[in-house]
């Protein structure tokens, strides 16, 4: 059973060999600014509701998954978000002790529960489905930036100027960190500084795609952006491709030129991951495989 639980929405699917329990992933609010009460009985309704879904089937649930966004303690399963606009009220919650009680009092045996960085199962995912590619960029943008190089099959730390988990967060950039400016606030602070009416992504991108040259304008900035803060680390890395998912990337068409302008000479491929949902839950399903010795039911 897989979930990447996001800062907008969280996506749910189970996964036995090639076989998806949905053909499309459920998507549901996240609910990530709610109390430490309601996140965690939101949570627990999506995990069992899917459990019995799969009992329901016959098949045997042998791990759960979880894809979450960091700071994060993957192994322990504990939460380390804090003042990151999402999830703030799990800070220090064990959420593998959750998850087993849930277990527990539904009358359900125990399984492994396996916690990854929701941008490192998104990078093994779409890594894993092109075989032609020894090294690649691949980034989530939306409420944060995730980040994760990958070099002929691995995941890339400490080298090339990145942090010990191959992440650029927290990297310093301007008047803060990368995370702040690669991400929907550094879109809705360019809004702010051309005094334009900023609610979602989403508005702003109709709007740009409507004819609305200030909008579009908002978003050729945000590319300028994203291509000077990553441009360090793809002239040394030299990528062959870089991979956009999250909520943000759908808007690509509006500022994929001046992201490639800010690039130069460095000449990747920039796509959008076709379905990011389900390149992230394939990206945990072979990290649960390998922290299960190849169990084929999840």
């Amino acid at each position: 059973m897989l979930l990447d639980v996001g800062g907008t929405e969280i996506k749910i699917n189970a996964l036995a060999g090639n076989q998806w329990l949905y053909s499309s992933s459920r998507h549901v609010p996240s609910l990530a600014s709610e109390t430490k009460l309601v996140i965690l009985e939101h949570l627990q309704k999506l995990l069992l509701k899917t459990i019995e879904k799969i009992e329901q089937r016959e098949d045997r649930l042998q791990a759960i998954g979880f894809a979450f966004p960091g700071p994060f303690d993957y192994e322990n399963g504990i939460s380390l978000m804090q003042d990151f606009r999402k999830y703030d009220a799990l800070y220090l919650v064990n959420l593998r002790q959750c998850v087993q009680e849930w277990l527990k009092n539904s009358g359900r045996a125990q399984v492994p529960i396996i916690f990854g960085n929701d941008a490192r199962c998104f990078a093994l995912g779409e890594y894993h489905a092109n075989s032609s590619i020894q090294k690649g960029i691949y980034l989530t943008l939306g409420t944060g930036c995730g980040s994760t190089f990958i070099e002929h099959g691995r995941v890339v730390g400490h080298r090339y100027g990145l942090n010990a988990e191959g992440m650029l967060y927290d990297t310093p950039f301007k008047e803060g960190v990368l995370d702040e400016y690669l991400s929907v606030n550094g879109l809705r602070q360019l809004a702010e500084d051309k005094n334009y009416p900023f609610e979602n992504g989403k508005k702003l991108a109709k709007s740009a795609l409507d004819g609305d040259k200030e909008a579009a304008a908002i978003f050729q900035a945000f590319g300028q952006l994203i291509g000077e803060g990553i441009s360090s680390f793809t002239a040394i890395f030299e990528p062959e491709e870089i991979v956009f998912g999250g909520q943000l990337s759908k808007s690509m068409p509006l500022f994929k030129e001046t992201l490639l302008q800010e690039l130069q000479p460095v000449q990747p491929n920039v796509r959008v991951s076709e379905d990011p949902a389900k390149s992230t839950l394939k990206g945990l399903y072979r990290i649960i495989l390998d922290q299960t010795r190849g169990e084929e039911d999840v």
